[in-house]
């Protein structure tokens, strides 16, 4: 932060610790920045009223005895702080509405492209039954064919399965073989 004092700078100017200053930043409400992690930051003007705190102390003062101010003190972002505007209602209703009618937009643009996904799902879950649908068949047919060969190869089984012999010795032996 430019333009500002560290708590340890002040320190060390006025010869005490920085948790003395902290506790005369709070003890004597001395407006003063602040950044995320709490740590104070101080003005030339702020500085002063410190050193007189300090000044004060050393001859003796009880902190409860000592009179500052305050109210002449401000701190940076105080006295730049800028000034909130407040919003007519009417141009806020006008917002309002056109922030409702771009969501209610958004969800039925939504709904439309959730139905799009749903057929098009279905549109495929129903060319793929339609293959499956076709594989069986075609599977169906190849069974039919297979039965009959079967059927037919029958009438040639080997007499030791209940057929008759045409081949004679060679089934016999074909049936003693390891």
């Amino acid at each position: 932060m430019d333009g500002y004092i560290k708590t340890k700078d002040i320190s060390e100017r006025l010869g005490v610790n920085p948790t003395t200053v902290q506790r005369w930043t709070k003890f004597f409400n001395i407006p003063c920045e602040q950044n995320e992690l709490g740590h104070y930051f101080y003005t030339e003007e702020q500085v002063s009223v410190l050193s007189g705190i300090n000044q004060e102390l050393k001859a003796g003062k009880k902190m409860k005895d000592i009179q500052i101010d305050v109210s002449q003190l401000k701190s940076d972002s105080e006295s730049h702080r800028p000034v909130k505007r407040a919003v007519p209602s009417a141009e806020y209703e006008e917002k309002l509405q056109e922030m409702m009618t771009h969501i209610q937009d958004i969800e039925q643009k939504l709904t439309q492209k959730a139905d799009e996904v749903v057929s098009y799902q279905l549109l495929k879950h129903r060319s793929e039954i339609d293959e499956m649908s076709a594989m069986l068949k075609r599977l169906e047919n190849r069974l039919i064919r297979m039965e009959a060969k079967q059927s037919n190869e029958e009438d040639t089984l080997p007499m030791a399965s209940g057929g008759t012999s045409r081949k004679g010795w060679k089934t016999f032996l074909h049936f003693f073989s390891f």
